[in-house]
Parts: C-alpha cells; structure tokens; sequence
C-alpha cells in the first residue's frame, strides 16, 4: 500500500512539473526578425498573446543577399554590408556589437555557437558563375580574426539551402540544379560526403532533432502565381523524401525568407498578395505534417531575412 501512494505521489510531482514547464513555453513570447529592405532597416516584432504587437526598428545600410544570421544565445543578427564589414546588432536594442572588415563579401552565412564561429563562402570567378573557385572562411566572434580560409568546390552553383551541422562540424550546401547536399569541414575545406536527394527542393531549413531538411516544392500552373507548393521533408541520412503535403492557401514562393519554428512544428514563409514587389505581406505557419496553417500574422511592411524565435518577455 505504501509503495502503491509513493508511486501515485511521484506521478502527480511529474505530472505537476510537466504541466509547469508547458506552461513556461506557452509564455514565450514569439518573435518574427527580418529586414525591411525598402527603409534599410532591421525589424523585430514581438507577437503577444494578447494580439499587441511590437515593433522595433533600426537603421542598417546595404546589405549582401544570403548573408544574414540570427544567434539565439545572444539574440544578435549579423549580415554583411556592402563595403565588406560584416556586422552584428543586438535585435532589442538595435546596438552594433561587432564589426569584422573583411578582404572578401561572404554569402549563405551560418555561426556554429558551440565554438562561437562565423561561416561564409565567397567566389572567385572564372569567366563565368561555373567555372570559378568557392572558398569557404571561418571567422573567430570573439576577436574577429580570421581562423581559416580554404577552398573548397569548383564550378559550384548553390540555391538558397545552406545550414550548418554543429555536433558534426558540417557546413552543408545544397548545389543547384543537381539537387546535391554538399558536406563541408568549414576548418579544411574538405568534402566530407554529398547526398543525392530524391526531390526538387527550395528554401530549405534544417531540423536538428529530426535530422530531417523541410523544405517547398513548386509545380503546375501556368503563371507565376497559379501553381501548387508543397512542403516536402528529406532524411539527411539517406536523401530518401519522407513527406510531401500540399501548402494550403498559396500558390508561389519566393525569395529566402524561411525558417522552422520547432516548438509548432511549423514551415515558415512570407507570402501575401500583389505585384512582384509588394507580396510580402504575411508570415505563415505551415504544418509540416499535414500543409495546415498553424499561425498566421499580417505586416504592414515586406520582410526579408526571415528569422523566428522566442524571448522570455
């Protein structure tokens, strides 16, 4: 009888500590960080409960597409500006807190928090984008020196799918048109592996958990904005795809602007209605599994360099 009230106790302490910590998630405030190109500004949106929303805005200068980064230990944004500096801002603040010049404008960017690392590529041409020399470059955050810098492909094409492995010590690009995932020591240069996948794939994100890449699928239609997307996952162990579900409610994608939120198992996109340059209009949360909306929130401004997280306040 005893042990039966010591088990019964024990099941409610656990049962007690998992609603608390459900409830400290649920607290959360969610946060959509992107940059508002037309005002050369970094935006932060803070979206509470309660449907307020605020919004805090900061001047930046040009920008170098596929160069943003968001560091969620630090809640700092990096990206690389025109005259080959790249920089670092605190997302609340708007305060600038580091500066690296660089010899060289680095794209499909990534920062290994672990070893408090920034990772890039830059090109070298050839007489054209096939012929030349990617390089891979490490940069130290805490002092912005430089640790390595190395080549790594030639004649590469890469699309907007990049991310970095951090347990394993892989910077991992995905080369278009061939749809191959392309596994880099960013400390070398080495090729570690590629992976064939078994789909067409754009916009992906990586899902550290999962060991899974989430990623859109465009086909059919006979315009731009008449086709069907889908959301379509890929195992990285084998390329093999895993899912593949219709996007509901929209007919296009666009640009890099992208993420996953895990904690709603969601695709984020930024979709909306208009011409070309002014669709931008609504972050979506599509359903990985099934292709339902999760969450939708409206904007009063187009947003690139997507990036979605949580603060405590």
């Amino acid at each position: 009888m005893k042990a039966r009230q010591v088990f019964c106790y024990l099941a409610l302490v656990a049962v007690f500590f998992t609603a608390c910590n459900k409830d400290k998630t649920s607290q959360k405030v969610l946060n959509i960080t992107g940059i508002n190109d037309s005002k050369s500004q970094l935006v932060n949106v803070k979206l509470q409960k309660s449907g307020e929303e605020v919004e805090k805005t900061f001047p930046i200068g040009c920008r170098y597409m596929l160069s943003t980064i968001f560091n969620a230990k630090n809640k700092t944004f990096g990206y690389m500006d025109c005259h080959k500096v790249y920089r670092i801002m605190d997302v609340e603040t708007g305060a600038e807190v580091k500066q690296i010049p660089l010899d060289e404008s680095i794209g499909l960017v990534v920062v290994d928090t672990i070893r408090n690392v920034l990772i890039g590529k830059y090109f070298i041409g050839g007489t054209d984008k096939y012929n030349g020399t990617d390089h891979v470059l490490t940069i130290n955050l805490n002092d912005g020196s430089i640790i390595s810098d190395n080549q790594f492909y030639v004649g590469g094409f890469w699309n907007g799918t990049y991310f970095f492995r951090d347990i394993e010590n892989e910077y991992v690009l995905l080369k278009y048109p061939d749809n191959v995932l392309v596994f880099v020591n960013p400390s070398t240069g080495d090729v570690i592996r590629t992976l064939n996948l078994d789909t067409e794939l754009y916009n992906g994100v990586y899902d550290r958990k999962n060991n899974r890449l989430i990623g859109a699928t465009f086909t059919g239609g006979t315009g731009k904005y008449d086709g069907i997307v889908h959301i379509v996952t890929v195992d990285l162990n084998t390329g093999k795809t895993l899912s593949k579900v219709v996007a509901q409610g929209i007919n296009f994608i666009s640009g890099e602007e992208k993420d996953y939120d895990a904690e709603t198992n969601s695709y984020v996109l930024i979709c909306g209605y208009g011409d070309d340059y002014g669709f931008k209009k609504e972050v979506i949360f599509f359903d990985v599994a099934t292709g339902q909306v999760n969450e939708r929130y409206q904007l009063d401004f187009d947003l690139t360099s997507l990036k979605v997280w949580r603060s405590d306040k």
